[in-house]
């Protein structure tokens, strides 16, 4: 979804029937009319082995080794405590993140682009995108009245409707998208500059190239605004994804993940201030996010949504960057597999 699937996990299969603008290409008719569903994995009583690339941007922080190593470690006991289930993890590769990006087949590449809002110059439907935002929400089987509950302390009062919802997410997106467009790299220029690194189409879109991996951890800033997979977790960080799992066509169970470590290797003070305060040592900000990331595991192995409103439950989305009090919260007694609809094994499909 926008996954927390952004932050959370992809509608990869809705945004291929809903191109840009609302015009369906022949292409995507012909996708959309093959479309398959990945099967939910059948999980064995051993343990569950998963491909790792740490994809790096040369201009942006990073996690060292044993920064990773105690990331694994925490992503490990979580995904243990919450859904009973034992990872292993093949040994990291790193991978610079633009020879990651070649693999992305032509086509595929071109839709992402298409696919992405142009916030960086201005240049971009802006009807088009409320109306993308309305229906995405519709087509996420995700609760209207949750989603408006997460959304209105930041929004302002939102109709009980999918129309009114999707105005007011998309404008808060594109405003607060502009925190992360000001942002600077370790170079001196802009941390978001004209690559398309930050765009998350472009990251569902390696999904359907020559990507060996379960899980990938990148150091790369993922912020943006796009005409599909809207989500009010990520719209209220200002597009920031934290985490995605999408489709993967050389994955072992038909889904792969991906997790930035950037929002826990920086700590200026608009970091902070989005943490709500909190400051983390290196040690902290790994294990931190090897918890959240495990968020982005029930996605893959389990297909669950987002049980918004539920702060024990690993799946709830973190609402900014408050790591620490988000984790703090966490209970897996007081929200086990089967709890809720979203709780439910295969509650979401990954349609391609």
């Amino acid at each position: 979804m926008n996954t927390s699937g952004r932050g959370s996990f992809s509608r990869f299969a809705q945004g291929m029937r809903r191109l840009l603008l609302g015009t369906v290409l022949a292409a995507g008719c012909t996708a959309a009319a093959r479309a398959a569903t990945v099967p939910l994995p059948q999980l064995g009583a051993g343990p569950v082995e998963m491909r790792v690339a740490y994809a790096i941007n040369p201009r942006l922080p990073r996690m060292d080794a044993a920064q990773l190593a105690t990331l694994l470690d925490a992503m490990r006991d979580a995904v243990r405590e919450h859904f009973g289930v034992e990872l292993r993890f093949a040994p990291v590769k790193e991978v610079p993140l633009a020879a990651l990006f070649a693999t992305i087949p032509a086509r595929r590449s071109a839709q992402a682009l298409k696919e992405s809002y142009d916030f960086k110059s201005g240049r971009a439907d802006r009807a088009a995108l409320d109306r993308a935002f309305a229906q995405g929400f519709r087509d996420s089987r995700e609760s209207l009245a949750e989603m408006i509950a997460f959304a209105q302390p930041h929004t302002g009062p939102v109709a009980a409707d999918f129309d009114d919802l999707g105005r007011k997410v998309a404008a808060l997106q594109l405003a607060r998208v502009q925190q992360w467009a000001q942002r600077k790299a370790l170079d001196g220029g802009p941390a978001i500059d004209g690559q398309p690194f930050n765009e998350f189409p472009m990251w569902l879109a390696l999904g359907f190239g020559e990507l060996p991996y379960e899980l990938v951890l990148t150091n790369q800033l993922i912020a943006g605004v796009e005409y599909t997979f809207p989500a009010v977790h990520t719209a209220i960080r200002g597009g920031y994804s934290n985490g995605i799992t999408s489709y993967g066509r050389q994955s072992r169970f038909g889904t792969f993940s991906v997790w930035s470590t950037y929002a826990f290797t920086a700590g200026d003070d608009q970091i902070v201030a989005l943490r709500g305060g909190e400051r983390y040592t290196p040690q902290e900000a790994a294990r931190l996010a090897g918890i959240s990331g495990a968020h982005e595991i029930g996605h893959q192995l389990f297909h669950f949504t987002h049980p918004f409103g539920q702060p024990a439950c690993l799946m709830s989305p973190v609402p900014m960057f408050g790591y620490r009090a988000w984790a703090e919260k966490l209970s897996a007694k007081d929200c086990p597999i089967g709890s809720s609809p979203a709780m439910t094994p295969g509650a979401y499909r990954f349609d391609y």
